[in-house]
């Protein structure tokens, strides 16, 4: 039988203290042998000797192996969205469906979750035979999704902080990254956001912008510095195009290029005017 996954198997005898199952479809996975315990409060129906059923199979208190014919929230190379059920030193521990709850260590985690909270996680098996959870997830990805150039989709932040930018999960399930010069708002590892697809990769992988294309996106940005300037005092902003990247992403949410682009139309229009000082609505004192 294969630990973390749900196995075809077959009741070899029934005892007091539940049923022993084997499997029923060997396999060249094959890693666990010989008679598996399914207990009695691990049972969905009434069961006899030679029935045939599916099986999760996991590692019990004592890591010995052990049946459930309940279904767990995510079997082996999966990824899915668990929550924390308890937080120690060495990880956090995570309700996954089963009495037994299933162990986030410490290394693997990108961040640290509390209790209550809900993380996206793979499950894999360490180096000790154990089933745990990874909150990296690179690997356990997929490039095969259905999505296309110009699709909206919605994406998981898994890790940050690279230099190439926000890696995301799309649906829980593709591998895609928001390049760093479209990261124009700040994102957490946990934030869930809707994304356009920029483009598929030759592999598969997507990559995915925080806005429209510019030729759509430059209105919207025009009307955002409109309302900026509306609001302001005389009508005036401090920022022009030598302004820092950085401050142009966190006063108006939006790449230099855009600021400049929707700067350059505006003045275009006779909207606004701009100096060396900043940039200012028209017809104001």
């Amino acid at each position: 039988m294969e630990l973390g996954k749900i196995n075809i198997v077959k009741i070899a005898r029934m005892t007091p203290h539940g049923a022993y199952v084997i499997d029923d479809e060997p396999s060249p996975n094959t890693r666990i042998t010989g008679e598996v315990l399914l207990p009695k409060g691990e049972m969905t129906a009434r069961l006899d000797k030679g029935d045939i059923m599916e099986c999760f199979i996991y590692l019990d208190s004592e890591d010995r192996p052990v049946a459930t014919m309940k279904r767990p929230l995510i079997t082996l190379g999966e990824t899915a969205i668990l929550t924390c059920q308890e937080v120690t030193q060495l990880g956090t521990f995570l309700d996954w469906g089963l009495k037994k709850d299933l162990f986030l260590p410490y290394r693997e985690q990108t961040r640290r979750p509390g209790k209550g909270s809900k993380v996206l996680v793979a499950l894999y098996i360490d180096k000790s035979g154990r089933l745990c959870a990874t909150m990296k997830l690179y690997k356990y990805l997929k490039n095969d999704s259905p999505y296309k150039t110009g699709d909206r989709v919605l994406g998981r932040v898994y890790e940050t902080g690279r230099d190439e930018g926000a890696h995301v999960a799309v649906d829980n399930t593709y591998r895609a990254l928001i390049p760093k010069k479209d990261l124009v708002t700040d994102v957490n590892i946990g934030d869930e956001i809707r994304l356009r697809v920029a483009r598929v990769l030759p592999d598969g992988k997507l990559v995915l912008a925080m806005r429209d294309p510019s030729h759509v996106q430059i209105y919207a940005d025009c009307e955002l510095i409109l309302g900026r300037l509306g609001s302001a005092p005389g009508g005036f902003l401090p920022v022009h195009d030598k302004t820092d990247t950085d401050v142009i992403r966190r006063t108006f949410g939006m790449s230099k290029n855009s600021f400049k682009r929707a700067v350059g139309h505006l003045m275009k229009e006779g909207k606004i005017t701009q100096d060396p000082s900043g940039i200012k609505l028209t017809g104001l004192k």
